[in-house]
């Protein structure tokens, strides 16, 4: 059994049918996401600092590179 999606008489999708198998699937996934540590961006203060880099100069490359596209 595949996903299946229930329209209204406009055309609007309105609901959704998912199989059992892919339901506990996702769930299990869900609840194992839920016990992983949350992202801290605190913990990743000051690591470019000692790659010898300007961080300043590299982000403006980047800025230039993302104007060229």
């Amino acid at each position: 059994m595949q996903v299946q999606y229930i329209y209204d008489e406009n055309g609007k999708n309105t609901s959704v049918i998912v199989p059992i198998d892919l339901w506990n699937d996702l769930s299990q996934k869900i609840k194992m996401k839920k016990g992983r540590e949350s992202f801290e961006p605190s913990k990743f203060r000051g690591i470019y600092r000692n790659l010898g880099i300007h961080l300043e100069k590299e982000l403006q490359n980047l800025r230039q590179e993302w104007g060229r596209v």
